[in-house]
């Protein structure tokens, strides 16, 4: 059973597996102006939380495609959003203008989605002036609807989040596909006071314990490693001594199931022996902390993948776009995977603009993957000693940045 009692919602899915800022969709044109931007100068600051169930869609102006309510698949309420785009309409997109002016400088947003396409949908918050933050979140055709993360992808111009005007919420075509996406219980999350940077490895590779720990131990950050615990002493992975010595170093012991064999479409029982395994390993050796934390092995999962780390783990740690505030599915938590030295360092920019929560993940540190590490590492320490941003493990993060209602 679960160990702590924090708000876990439904589980979610994402599939990554490349950078966070591979591939990203900021094809929502950074030119568009609407014509009839608001005068109201009046600002409101409201908590965080839920703030449209679209139980009426009559607020949100559709931009391209089509939304219609659909009473048969929903996240809360009645009826979710379901929007559209046909196959001669690049994009489907909604808008809807806050009442007032919202100070957003706090809070990021977290949408609940379900999808039968391969789509990562795009939020843009635009402030009085025409700013746009740009975020993306990755979700998985054919999985039930859950809340996705939302991440820093772009900005176009300097948005100003404390004088946010309207939301848009839109999911990218192309030419010759159709697209259907459900759209519900659009939140608003908090934000650290502090922007957060975690640091992990895949796999077990001895590698982790050769080459990442002097390089971590230099400058005095910790990281988790998540093992598959079938092959902890087996040849090129972690002995079980050198996870003690790692986790004497302030380092996180995580799971990786037993094999970290792709768990996508094996049965439940399979799916659940695997990890259900991996803690019952990591308990009986001494890292039961570390049993709290799960990566999905080669960032795959299904729904029943899903609801088995729900239930036997505080967050499940998958690839997809890194840079996002508190938790609302602790169940998928995004972060970037390999990054290279300059994608990292746009990434640590960010985190730092926008007090944002980012994880950096790699595996076999070799080759160029090595010397990534290394500079991202060396920029990362200077980071923090200057107090833009903190290194911080799991545990900070299921103790202090779940979103609650």
């Amino acid at each position: 059973m679960k160990r702590r009692a924090y708000l876990v919602t439904a589980a979610a899915a994402t599939l990554g597996g490349c950078s966070a800022l591979s591939g990203s969709d900021t094809s929502d044109d950074p030119n568009e102006t609407d014509g009839n931007e608001s005068d109201d100068s009046d600002t409101i600051d409201e908590e965080p939380g839920s703030f449209d169930q679209f139980d009426d869609l009559s607020m949100w102006e559709v931009m391209d495609g089509s939304l219609e309510l659909d009473e048969d698949r929903t996240y809360v309420g009645e009826q979710s959003g379901r929007m559209e785009a046909g196959m001669r309409e690049d994009r489907v997109m909604i808008k809807r203008r806050f009442d007032s002016v919202r100070d957003l400088s706090d809070e990021f947003p977290a949408v609940a989605f379900m999808t039968e396409d391969d789509v990562d949908p795009v939020v843009q918050l635009t402030d009085t002036d025409g700013n746009r933050l740009l975020l993306q979140s990755t979700t998985v055709p054919g999985l039930p609807f859950a809340h996705h993360d939302f991440s820093v992808i772009d900005t176009d111009g300097d948005p100003d989040l404390s004088a946010i005007e309207h939301v848009k919420i839109s999911a990218w075509a192309g030419e010759g596909r159709s697209v259907t996406v459900w759209v519900d219980d659009l939140h608003f999350v908090s934000r650290p006071e502090t922007g957060k940077v975690l640091l992990q490895f895949d796999g077990g590779a001895e590698s982790v314990y050769t080459r990442a720990r002097s390089t971590l131990s230099e400058h005095d950050l910790p990281a988790t490693v998540f093992v598959p615990t079938d092959y902890v002493g087996g040849s090129g992975y972690l002995s079980r001594s050198q996870l003690e010595t790692l986790q004497g170093d302030g380092w996180t012991i995580g799971s990786q199931g037993m094999s970290a064999s792709d768990l996508a479409g094996e049965s439940e029982s399979s799916q659940r022996d695997q990890i259900q395994g991996a803690i019952e390993w990591l308990e009986d050796n001494g890292f039961e902390d570390g049993a709290n934390y799960f990566a999905y092995p080669l960032n795959r999962y299904d729904g029943t993948t899903m609801a088995a780390v729900e239930e036997h783990h505080d967050i499940g740690f998958v690839g997809g776009y890194a840079g996002h505030g508190n938790l609302s599915n602790p169940a998928l938590a995004p972060r970037a995977v390999s990054p290279s030295a300059d994608e990292a360092t746009q990434l640590l920019d960010r985190t730092a603009r926008f007090r944002t929560i980012t994880t950096l993940t790699y595996g076999d540190l070799t080759g160029e993957s090595r010397s990534a590490f290394e500079e991202t590492v060396a920029a990362l320490a200077d980071r923090e000693s200057a107090g833009d941003l903190e290194v911080v493990t799991p545990d900070d993060i299921a103790s202090n940045h779940i979103h609650e209602e």
